[in-house]
């Protein structure tokens, strides 16, 4: 069933309509009901979000500080808005970081990691003490102990670092054998749950990065007012621009770790590290653009809003343990 035509009534809002679309709320008043219409509205729709998607994309890589004021001044119908695209960055990012890990992996201290790190000093000291002994004889021999020598100076290397590893896990409150006496703040509640998290800091981490997905939205509120901080005395700024830039920032930054882990831990090359070069450079580039300033006041800017953006991930990160021990 087709229904078209300028005068008549919408079906969505009750409206007259004054031609092939309403006016009031925009729907097209041809209304198909085949299921030929059907897969063209779906292939129609599913094209036109790919092609916004790539194409603010395309501008957060290359012109991040055009996209974000251009979106700012009202052009918001070419681009995906910017909390769908963090959104859509954030999914690509769950899903990269379910087939492929991390490209770091962070675990707690156990009894085991202890029981191995003792073994490994063993053994070091073995190889040390027979080193030595191959050395002397040599020694004895007039043998040259130039390569001995050497491979005693790394095995006292390795020695020493272990048993640097060795001080660190000790002084950790779950590295020892369950001795440490339980906290006892005279809160019942609050000590049940903090012992419960010291006991299995696994569980606590798993908490944590579980609700770091539910809640990374959380990271805009807490970088806005930071943001504010630094254009307070402009009046032509809002906060509504701030939250535009951080969003496509924090988009900007999903994307990098994404490509991160698939660096490292799909496609295995090095040098994942210096990846994150580019967040500074792509801030400054954006907070020139956006806010149209000069190179030295988007410089000055850019290293304090940098300083911010720390700030910002550690109340979040204080925010997800506190979550963490709480449930």
């Amino acid at each position: 069933m087709e229904m078209s035509g300028g005068g008549a009534t919408c079906l969505n809002c009750g409206a007259t309509r004054i031609g092939d679309y309403c006016h009031v709320c925009g729907q097209s008043g041809h209304i198909h009901r085949t299921l030929g219409a059907w897969w063209h509205d779906f292939t129609h729709g599913v094209l036109h979000i790919e092609g916004a998607v790539w194409l603010t994309i395309g501008m957060l890589l290359r012109h991040p500080g055009a996209l974000t004021r251009r979106y700012i001044d009202g052009e918001r119908r070419r681009f995906l808005s910017p909390l769908a695209l963090y959104l859509f960055s954030v999914f690509l990012l769950y899903i990269a970081y379910s087939l492929f890990g991390g490209f770091a992996s962070v675990n707690a201290p156990s009894g085991n990691a202890r029981a191995q790190l003792v073994a490994e000093q063993t053994r070091v000291a073995g190889l040390g003490q027979t080193l030595r002994g191959q050395r002397a004889a040599a020694a004895r021999a007039g043998r040259d102990t130039t390569a001995l020598d050497a491979r005693i100076a790394q095995v006292a290397t390795n020695a020493r670092e272990l048993q640097s590893a060795r001080k660190i896990i000790d002084r950790m409150p779950n590295a020892s054998d369950g001795v440490n006496e339980p906290i006892k703040t005279g809160w019942h509640t609050l000590d049940e749950k903090l012992n419960h998290a010291i006991d299995d800091p696994e569980l606590l981490l798993f908490k944590m990065e579980a609700n770091g997905y539910k809640f990374s939205w959380a990271l805009i509120p807490l970088s806005v007012p930071f943001m504010w901080l630094l254009f307070a005395w402009r009046r032509d700024v809002h906060l509504f621009d701030h939250a535009v830039f951080v969003t496509y920032s924090m988009s900007f930054v999903s994307l990098l770790i994404t490509t991160m882990i698939l660096w490292s831990s799909a496609l295995h090359l090095s040098g994942v590290a210096l990846l994150m070069l580019l967040f500074p450079v792509h801030l400054f580039v954006q907070m020139r653009g956006a806010y149209r300033l000069g190179n030295g006041g988007a410089a000055v800017r850019t290293a304090a809003a940098l300083f911010a953006s720390l700030a910002a991930l550690v109340i979040w990160v204080a925010l997800l343990l506190l979550l963490g021990i709480a449930h």
